[in-house]
């Protein structure tokens, strides 16, 4: 697919940049879409390309051994991956997992292209930092949530995280909430079904309804 420039002049990291470098990125970078579901790097791997989310949205996270996963950050729409970005600069492999939560389309930009983008142009670098410092929370967030907070605790959190108000509802699975929030799926199904005893949610078949959200609150 065709590159834009006036999508290339909206994405914030972009923004600012002179007409050369504008140039550049269109003439040397691509659209692609990745269906749901579909691995876009694992830990170990050389990151070959830098990618911009245009739309849908990626899960990156750690996964153990034995297989637990913990997600670490989620990335949306004109977002990108400070672990891809980490990698490509320091030229050490990725350090995690990462995998398409929708059907996604990103901006595919070469690592050795970005490399050197960032290297000529301080708009590329200012975002860089912004970027590591809003991640760096979310991860020390998720650390937080993992070693101090109780179980219940967390899945109320992400609840009220993915549904604003009563009545909203998210689509998502027991194992799907155990892989976002470290732990097995027996547990998970275990806390929301008192939740759902206490008339604080509705469960579904793949959904879950806020119903009271004072009762999430106060966990």
């Amino acid at each position: 697919m065709r590159v834009d420039i006036q999508l290339i002049k909206n994405l914030p990291m972009f923004a600012g940049a002179n007409a050369s470098l504008i140039e550049d990125i269109v003439s040397n970078t691509s659209i692609k879409t990745f269906p749901k579901g579909q691995e876009l790097a694992y830990e170990g791997m050389n990151s070959e390309w830098f990618f911009i989310v245009l739309s849908g949205s990626v899960r990156v996270y750690k996964m153990s051994d034995t297989g637990k996963e913990v997600t670490l950050f989620n990335i949306h729409e004109q977002q990108s991956c400070i672990l891809t970005i980490f990698s490509i600069l320091s030229q050490k492999s990725y350090p995690a997992f990462a995998s398409t939560q929708t059907e996604l389309t990103a901006l595919m930009i070469p690592s050795a292209l970005f490399k050197k983008w960032a290297d000529e142009h301080s708009i590329l670098r200012d975002y860089i930092f912004q970027s590591l410092s809003g991640r760096l929370t979310d991860i020390l967030n998720t650390f937080d949530q993992v070693i101090f907070q109780r179980m219940d605790s967390r899945i109320a959190r992400f609840i009220l995280e993915n549904c604003e108000n009563e009545g909203d509802t998210m689509n998502i699975t027991h194992e799907q909430i155990s892989h976002e929030l470290g732990t097995n799926r027996v547990v998970i199904s275990r806390i929301l079904e008192t939740f759902s005893a206490d008339s604080a949610i509705t469960l579904g078949r793949g959904h879950i309804t806020l119903q009271n959200k004072a009762y999430l609150q106060s966990k």
